[in-house]
């Protein structure tokens, strides 16, 4: 039995994110502490009782995911340290930017024997373009060169990024390089069911982070054309499942008042379990900059649902665009319009896309598979 330390840069989301690995750390008969940043008081219980379940203990950090202040990441570099000196774990998981920049370099310090490094997604610093993302891309990829050689292995979550780390020169150094599809999702919690079309009607369902960078704003501006172009609005509805967050590219809570004020999308607000909102939906849309591998859509491909996403990295990954999605350009609302419009001309397009999406989900994205796959590239 090891000791395994995962630690990550959102505590909302660790259950969600991290519960099949830590699942099958535990089947495997590891111990397992999770440190990351407090939860908000809305998630705090549900993070509490799941990791409980999961037979986790929580080790709150200090760690400030979105800021970018010098002596506050200095604390956070500070409490890594004394954080694994003192529980002394034989294997450290970092994954997100800063967990990565600070937790690994601490863990080779502490004497970690087994470090790893998971490349999640790239996120706003790679994905914006304005001038406070190319200033901490720069910074990022400092960062990176200095943490990345000093983990045993390095785990990334579709090729693109891989791709992107080799040709930027980050990987120099690094001993050993995997590859694996995302978390997986678990296939018995998310069961396959018809698509929903309650009374004709088709729901669109977005969820997820209220990121520009995710593509909401292009969710609702295809809602917006749909509604002006065709005479059968009441046959169709867009719905956003999520929370408003502190990323620089999240949208605001005003706009998100003016969109729902307006008609344009139902906001179903934070969801603890986001399967009953699957089940009333006919087709998930996540029209994503950027993604490591978008488990909102491996759910909703579990879940049987045609998906429509983008021509990204991590995102094109996910799905057979024509046979269990759609992919679309990123930053195009017309042609996320158009390609949303096909389910609406083909009423049975959704079920058989979805349908197909099951089918892949069961082949590549087993949570189970994939976390046997990240345990031995911990090299436990």
């Amino acid at each position: 039995m090891a000791r395994v330390a995962l630690i990550g840069g959102f505590g909302d989301l660790v259950v969600k994110l991290r519960g099949s690995l830590i699942r099958a750390l535990r089947d495997a008969g590891h111990e397992v502490a999770v440190c990351v940043p407090p939860p908000s008081a809305s998630a705090r219980a549900g993070v509490e009782t799941g990791l409980r379940e999961l037979g986790a203990r929580l080790v709150e950090s200090p760690l400030d995911r979105t800021g970018t202040n010098v002596r506050s990441e200095l604390a956070a570099r500070t409490f890594y340290v004394d954080f694994l000196r003192r529980e002394r774990p034989d294997a450290v998981l970092a994954y997100n930017p800063k967990p990565i920049f600070h937790a690994v370099p601490a863990a080779r310090r502490a004497g970690v024997r087994h470090v790893g490094a998971m490349v999640t997604g790239l996120g706003y610093a790679f994905t914006s373009t304005d001038l406070k993302a190319r200033v901490l891309a720069t910074v990022a990829m400092r960062l990176y060169r200095r943490a990345l050689p000093m983990a045993g292995s390095v785990i990334f979550q579709n090729e693109d990024d891989r791709r992107f780390f080799e040709h930027m020169g980050l990987l120099a150094g690094v001993r050993a390089v995997h590859q694996v599809p995302g978390s997986g999702v678990d296939l018995s919690r998310f069961t396959a069911a018809p698509p929903a079309d309650a009374s004709g009607v088709t729901t669109f369902l977005f969820a997820g982070r209220l990121l520009r960078d995710k593509g909401l704003v292009d969710f609702v501006e295809a809602a917006r054309a749909l509604r002006s172009l065709r005479s059968d609005e009441s046959t169709f509805r867009f719905r956003v499942a999520g929370m408003l967050d502190s990323n620089p590219s999240a949208v605001t809570a005003y706009e998100l008042e003016q969109w729902t004020r307006g008609g344009m999308i139902e906001h179903l607000g934070r969801l603890e379990d986001v399967r009953p909102a699957l089940a009333a939906c006919s087709v998930f849309v996540l029209p994503s900059y950027r993604e490591g591998m978008p488990m909102a859509v491996l759910e909703a491909m579990a879940t049987g649902r045609a998906v429509v996403t983008t021509d990204v990295p991590g995102c094109r990954e996910t799905i057979v665009d024509g046979e269990s999605g759609i992919l679309v350009p990123p930053g195009a609302p017309a042609a996320l319009a158009v390609a949303l419009e096909q389910f609406l001309e083909d009423r049975t397009l959704a079920a058989r896309m979805g349908a197909a999406a099951r089918a892949r989900a069961e082949r590549e994205f087993d949570a189970r598979s994939v976390g046997a796959r990240i345990i031995r590239a911990m090299g436990l």
